[in-house]
């Protein structure tokens, strides 16, 4: 039986809205982001179409656990 190990996250502003709340990050101005928060490596944290556009790398999408 294979055991998955469940990430852990951590809550980091949207570069995007600033934290003002936006579609990107479901108008909650933050996303949740696997540890250890990284900024995106395409963008260097600006945002853009590889990271959502919330400027980090590894955000938690919607059907993850």
């Amino acid at each position: 039986m294979m055991t998955e190990k469940i990430p852990e996250y951590e809550e980091k502003l949207c570069a995007h809205c600033e934290g003002l709340g936006c579609n990107f990050c479901d108008k909650k101005g933050k996303v949740l982001v696997k540890k250890p928060a990284t900024k995106c490596p395409h963008c260097d944290g600006i945002g853009c179409y590889y990271c959502g556009f919330t400027g980090w790398k590894d955000v938690k999408g919607k059907y993850d656990p």
